[in-house]
């Protein structure tokens, strides 16, 4: 009895310490899994853009996400259709690398969507021929 009660305690530690191993390394791979991951931001220089998306966005879980990319890719599409065609001149200054396959995340495409409402509305512009709103 007493020698049961002497191997019981040394079991108990051993799988205590073995257990918290385990949760040790779990810890470490959720670190590389963030490490690697790749993250994307908008960086917009239009001064304006800032103070109209504070007041003419709505919230990021007013549509769905796949919303969001299917109409960035529709807008960039012809934004740099426009771009490329030299009938446009301002605002199409420059190309946008937008890779529908890519996962940018729910804020970059958020984001994104309200940058071409933006243009559309200080340009009185229409990059689309029917309306997302």
């Amino acid at each position: 009895m007493k020698r049961n009660l002497l191997i019981l305690p040394v079991l108990l530690f051993i799988i205590a310490c073995s257990s918290t191993k385990d949760v040790e390394g779990i810890k470490e791979i959720k670190a590389q899994k963030v490490a690697d991951s790749t993250e994307y931001e908008l960086v917009v220089f239009d001064p304006g853009f800032t103070s109209w998306f504070a007041t003419n966005r709505k919230p990021k879980w007013y549509h769905s996400h796949s919303f969001y990319k299917n109409w960035n890719t529709i807008y960039v599409n012809e934004w740099n259709y426009r771009v490329t065609n030299m009938k446009y001149r301002e605002p199409y200054d420059f190309q946008i690398n937008y890779d529908p396959q890519e996962d940018y995340g729910l804020d970059v495409d958020w984001e994104l969507y309200w940058w071409f409402k933006f243009m559309e509305d200080k340009y009185h512009i229409k990059l689309a021929t029917f309306d997302s709103r």
